[in-house]
Order: structure tokens, then C-alpha cells, then sequence
């Protein structure tokens, strides 16, 4: 008991300093340091630091090493600027020849349509009749305007034309009397839908 009494004595000592105030030294009060509610924040305020500070480097390097990329595409892209500039002329002179083929080739396939037509037009034409215009109104119509001394010629030549190979179907627009030399004729107008691969056809 009497030990157990002297333990309990001990922790609860106090240091009585019984020197007189002058020679007195003052003790600096260090048990803030080992203060969890001190040391923790400490730890963990300093860790962040370090952490925002490897990531500001790391940024800084990051963005250090895309620049350094975009100025090598940028001297690239110079470099390779005259040879783009000569690709863009050289696609340009290509669309122009493209089209002057096309249009070479339009105005053959055009040549042979209006050969095939106008041997179709005169191949049925009636002794007693003559054409005074053919005039395309369309790509694929014509309009045309004759004369003739028998009625019913009109009715044969248009038969006939409608079986040629150029042609789709044949109207009658118009038809009069009229006067040639003083003797009476007939003037009419026709309309004529073409095929349209005639021209292949031919």
C-alpha cells in the first residue's frame, strides 16, 4: 500500500523553484510539439505544399513540352507550305482539263446526236413538203416548222418520224393555210421529244 501511496506521490510532484526571482530562469513550454491537434495540420499543410508544387512543375513541363511540339508543327507545316501551294495549283489546273474533256467530249456526243437527227428529219421527208427551221428548245425537244403543198402529208411524215431511232414522240402544234407562189399551202409546227440515248444508239 505504502508503495502504490508514493507512486501516486511522484506523478503528482511540482517543481517549486525557491531561488529568488532574479536568478530565476525562465522554462520554454514545449508540449505544443508533440500536440496532435498541431502536429497533424502541420503534416498534412506541408504535404500539400510539396504535392502543389511537384504538380505546378509538373504543369510547367507538360506545358513546356506541347510547345515545344506546336512550334515543331508550325516549322513543319512552313516547311512543307510550298509544295501545299503547289499541290493546290496543280488541283486546279486538273479541275480546268477535267472540264475541257467534259466539254470535248459533250460536243462529240452533241456532233453525233445532230448527225443521227437530221438523217432521221430528212430521211422520211415527204416530196411535197420542206422544212424551214428546227430549233431546240430543250436538251431533248425540238421545235419544227415546215411547209407543205398536201394535207396529209403531215399526218404521214409525222408516222414516219415518230418511228425513227432519234426520236420519242412527235405533236402538232400548229397547222395553217397559207399562200406559195399564189398556189395554197399548208405551214405547221411540230413538236419532237427525242430519245434520250439516241445519240449512243447512232
Amino acid at each position: 500500500m505504502a508503495t502504490n501511496t508514493s507512486k501516486g506521490a511522484k506523478a503528482l510532484a511540482i517543481t517549486i523553484n525557491l531561488l529568488p526571482g532574479e536568478h530565476r530562469k525562465k522554462q520554454t513550454d514545449l508540449t505544443w510539439v508533440t500536440d496532435r491537434r498541431i502536429v497533424w495540420p502541420t503534416i498534412i499543410f506541408i504535404v500539400a505544399v510539396v504535392a502543389g508544387l511537384f504538380l505546378y512543375a509538373y504543369t510547367l513541363e507538360t506545358l513546356s513540352s506541347l510547345d515545344a511540339e506546336l512550334q515543331s508543327v508550325r516549322a513543319e507545316v512552313n516547311r512543307q507550305r510550298p509544295l501545299l501551294v503547289k499541290i493546290g495549283e496543280l488541283e486546279k489546273s486538273q479541275a480546268i482539263i477535267n472540264s475541257k474533256i467534259k466539254a470535248l467530249k459533250s460536243i462529240q456526243i452533241n456532233k453525233k446526236r445532230w448527225v443521227v437527227l437530221f438523217e432521221n428529219i430528212s430521211s422520211v421527208l415527204p416530196p411535197n413538203m420542206w422544212l424551214m427551221s428546227v430549233s431546240q428548245v430543250s436538251e431533248y425537244n425540238l421545235e419544227m416548222k415546215g411547209t407543205t403543198f398536201d394535207f396529209s402529208e403531215v399526218a404521214e411524215y409525222m408516222v414516219k418520224l415518230e418511228k425513227q431511232s432519234s426520236v420519242a414522240k412527235v405533236s402538232l402544234v400548229t397547222i395553217s393555210t397559207t399562200k406559195v407562189d399564189g398556189d395554197e399551202a399548208y405551214s405547221f409546227t411540230l413538236k419532237v421529244e427525242l430519245k434520250r440515248d439516241f445519240a449512243e444508239e447512232g
